[in-house]
Protein backbone atom coordinates (compact mmCIF):
# COMPACT_ATOMS: atom_id res chain seq x y z
CA UNK A 1 0.00 0.00 0.00
CA UNK A 2 1.35 3.42 -0.95
CA UNK A 3 1.93 5.82 1.94
CA UNK A 4 0.34 9.21 1.27
CA UNK A 5 1.87 12.40 2.65
CA UNK A 6 0.30 15.85 3.05
CA UNK A 7 1.49 18.28 0.40
CA UNK A 8 1.31 21.99 1.19
CA UNK A 9 2.20 25.19 -0.61
CA UNK A 10 4.87 27.66 0.50
CA UNK A 11 2.37 29.15 2.99
CA UNK A 12 1.48 25.76 4.58
CA UNK A 13 -1.94 25.58 2.90
CA UNK A 14 -3.01 21.97 2.32
CA UNK A 15 -2.93 21.00 -1.38
CA UNK A 16 -3.65 17.29 -1.17
CA UNK A 17 -2.03 13.92 -0.61
CA UNK A 18 0.88 12.52 -2.62
CA UNK A 19 2.83 9.28 -2.46
CA UNK A 20 5.90 9.56 -0.21
CA UNK A 21 8.18 8.87 -3.19
CA UNK A 22 7.00 12.07 -4.93
CA UNK A 23 8.65 14.13 -2.18
CA UNK A 24 12.06 12.58 -2.85
CA UNK A 25 12.13 14.55 -6.11
CA UNK A 26 12.58 17.77 -4.17
CA UNK A 27 9.70 19.42 -6.00
CA UNK A 28 7.11 19.39 -3.21
CA UNK A 29 6.64 20.77 0.29
CA UNK A 30 5.32 18.52 3.07
CA UNK A 31 4.54 18.71 6.78
CA UNK A 32 6.48 17.15 9.63
CA UNK A 33 6.09 16.87 13.41
CA UNK A 34 8.86 16.67 16.00
CA UNK A 35 9.00 16.11 19.75
CA UNK A 36 11.36 17.64 22.26
CA UNK A 37 11.16 15.06 25.03
CA UNK A 38 12.65 16.08 28.36
CA UNK A 39 13.39 13.91 31.36
CA UNK A 40 13.18 15.06 35.02
CA UNK A 41 16.75 16.44 34.77
CA UNK A 42 15.80 18.64 31.77
CA UNK A 43 17.87 16.54 29.40
CA UNK A 44 16.51 16.11 25.90
CA UNK A 45 16.24 12.76 24.15
CA UNK A 46 17.76 12.77 20.66
CA UNK A 47 18.04 9.98 18.13
CA UNK A 48 20.67 9.24 15.53
CA UNK A 49 18.83 8.45 12.32
CA UNK A 50 19.42 5.08 10.67
CA UNK A 51 21.74 4.93 7.65
CA UNK A 52 18.94 3.70 5.37
CA UNK A 53 16.77 6.79 5.97
CA UNK A 54 16.21 8.82 2.79
CA UNK A 55 16.30 12.21 4.49
CA UNK A 56 19.39 13.03 6.59
CA UNK A 57 20.72 9.53 7.33
CA UNK A 58 23.17 9.19 10.24
CA UNK A 59 22.34 12.65 11.59
CA UNK A 60 20.96 13.48 15.00
CA UNK A 61 17.39 14.69 15.25
CA UNK A 62 14.55 15.07 17.72
CA UNK A 63 13.53 12.13 19.91
CA UNK A 64 10.51 11.62 17.66
CA UNK A 65 10.02 12.86 14.11
CA UNK A 66 7.37 12.06 11.57
CA UNK A 67 6.03 13.06 8.21
CA UNK A 68 2.39 14.08 8.40
CA UNK A 69 0.13 11.77 6.43
CA UNK A 70 -3.64 12.28 6.19
CA UNK A 71 -3.75 13.59 9.78
CA UNK A 72 -3.00 16.61 11.92
CA UNK A 73 0.44 17.53 13.20
CA UNK A 74 -0.75 16.42 16.67
CA UNK A 75 -2.05 13.03 15.49
CA UNK A 76 1.23 12.48 13.67
CA UNK A 77 3.38 13.09 16.75
CA UNK A 78 1.15 10.92 18.97
CA UNK A 79 1.40 8.04 16.46
CA UNK A 80 5.12 8.46 15.89
CA UNK A 81 5.89 8.61 19.61
CA UNK A 82 4.45 5.12 20.09
CA UNK A 83 6.08 3.76 16.93
CA UNK A 84 9.55 5.25 17.40
CA UNK A 85 10.20 5.16 21.15
CA UNK A 86 7.37 3.01 22.50
CA UNK A 87 5.88 5.46 25.00
CA UNK A 88 3.19 8.09 25.11
CA UNK A 89 3.36 11.26 27.19
CA UNK A 90 1.27 14.43 27.18
CA UNK A 91 2.70 17.05 24.83
CA UNK A 92 2.02 20.61 23.73
CA UNK A 93 2.81 22.67 20.67
CA UNK A 94 5.82 24.98 20.88
CA UNK A 95 6.20 26.51 17.42
CA UNK A 96 6.29 25.95 13.69
CA UNK A 97 9.42 26.44 11.62
CA UNK A 98 9.57 26.47 7.84
CA UNK A 99 12.54 24.73 6.27
CA UNK A 100 11.68 25.52 2.65
CA UNK A 101 14.40 25.78 0.02
CA UNK A 102 13.06 26.72 -3.42
CA UNK A 103 10.02 24.41 -3.76
CA UNK A 104 11.15 21.62 -1.48
CA UNK A 105 11.30 21.05 2.23
CA UNK A 106 8.74 21.05 4.99
CA UNK A 107 6.85 22.93 7.61
CA UNK A 108 8.01 21.49 10.92
CA UNK A 109 5.80 21.77 13.98
CA UNK A 110 7.75 21.23 17.18
CA UNK A 111 6.07 19.89 20.31
CA UNK A 112 7.43 19.36 23.81
CA UNK A 113 6.71 16.74 26.42
CA UNK A 114 8.18 15.54 29.66
CA UNK A 115 8.56 12.02 30.91
CA UNK A 116 9.05 10.62 34.38
CA UNK A 117 12.04 8.50 35.39
CA UNK A 118 9.79 5.44 35.14
CA UNK A 119 8.58 6.33 31.64
CA UNK A 120 12.14 7.16 30.54
CA UNK A 121 13.23 3.66 31.53
CA UNK A 122 10.63 2.21 29.13
CA UNK A 123 11.96 4.04 26.07
CA UNK A 124 13.19 1.85 23.25
CA UNK A 125 14.14 2.90 19.75
CA UNK A 126 12.94 1.46 16.47
CA UNK A 127 16.07 0.24 14.61
CA UNK A 128 14.46 1.10 11.27
CA UNK A 129 14.28 4.72 12.39
CA UNK A 130 17.35 5.19 14.57
CA UNK A 131 20.61 3.50 15.43
CA UNK A 132 20.59 5.00 18.93
CA UNK A 133 18.94 7.42 21.33
CA UNK A 134 20.61 9.43 24.06
CA UNK A 135 19.85 12.09 26.65
CA UNK A 136 21.74 15.39 26.26
CA UNK A 137 21.87 18.65 28.15
CA UNK A 138 20.02 21.34 26.17
CA UNK A 139 22.86 23.84 26.52
CA UNK A 140 25.35 21.25 25.23
CA UNK A 141 23.10 20.53 22.26
CA UNK A 142 22.79 24.25 21.52
CA UNK A 143 26.59 24.58 21.39
CA UNK A 144 26.98 21.40 19.32
CA UNK A 145 24.54 22.39 16.57
CA UNK A 146 26.60 25.54 16.03
CA UNK A 147 30.01 23.86 16.17
CA UNK A 148 29.21 20.78 14.08
CA UNK A 149 26.03 21.60 12.11
CA UNK A 150 26.51 18.71 9.67
CA UNK A 151 25.87 16.18 12.45
CA UNK A 152 22.29 17.42 12.95
CA UNK A 153 19.18 17.65 10.79
CA UNK A 154 18.30 21.17 9.59
CA UNK A 155 15.01 21.09 11.53
CA UNK A 156 16.74 20.15 14.80
CA UNK A 157 19.32 22.91 14.32
CA UNK A 158 16.59 25.45 13.57
CA UNK A 159 14.47 24.35 16.52
CA UNK A 160 17.27 24.41 19.08
CA UNK A 161 18.49 27.80 17.86
CA UNK A 162 14.93 29.16 18.08
CA UNK A 163 14.60 27.92 21.66
CA UNK A 164 17.78 29.62 22.82
CA UNK A 165 17.94 32.71 20.63
CA UNK A 166 14.26 33.62 20.42
CA UNK A 167 13.32 32.76 23.99
CA UNK A 168 11.04 29.84 23.18
CA UNK A 169 12.77 27.77 25.86
CA UNK A 170 10.64 29.36 28.57
CA UNK A 171 7.89 26.94 27.54
CA UNK A 172 10.10 23.91 28.17
CA UNK A 173 10.89 24.46 31.84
Amino acid sequence: MTELISEVDRDDNFLGLRPREDFYSGNHVHRASHLILLNPENKMLIQKRASQKKWYPNRYTYSVSGTVADESYEACIAREMLEEIGISVPFGKLFKIPCIFENKGAYHTVFSGRCSEETASLIRHDPEEAVSVEWVELEDLHRAVKIEPGKYTPSLRAGIIKIFEEGCGKYLF
